[in-house]
């Protein structure tokens, strides 16, 4: 933040320098509009009012850019969401054959030795 303060400020100073050595007047003819401006203004206040549209469309850059994010962010967690539940899914039947395969090991084993019992 503070280096856009120093950019701004030093264009400020290179601009009001230019404007006190450019002090020649020279008539602007707009539409019906005409106005006597010394040079240096006149070129200061077109350098600045330039600037300040640029500015101003540039904020639709940024919500344009804004709204594309957002809308990746959302599929992007969408895309989370259902891996999370395919995780989920994957460990609970991996935890269900855990559970299920001591009770195979038993039943095997207890076979035999019901066959030798007798």
């Amino acid at each position: 933040m503070k280096s856009y303060i120093l950019a701004i400020v030093l264009t400020m100073f290179l601009s009001a320098l230019f404007a006190f050595q450019n002090i020649g007047d020279v008539t602007i003819r707009f539409l019906i509009f005409e106005w006597t401006l010394p040079q240096g203004v006149w070129e200061v206040v077109l350098f600045s009012s330039g600037a300040a549209i640029m500015w101003f469309f540039s904020l639709f850059s940024v919500f344009e850019v804004r709204s594309k994010y957002k809308k990746e962010l959302k599929q992007k967690d969408e895309k989370i969401a259902a891996l999370e539940q395919e995780k989920k899914t994957i460990l609970d039947s991996f935890v269900a054959r855990t559970e299920a395969a001591p009770e195979n090991r038993s039943q095997e084993s207890g076979a035999p030795e019901a066959g030798t019992a007798e």
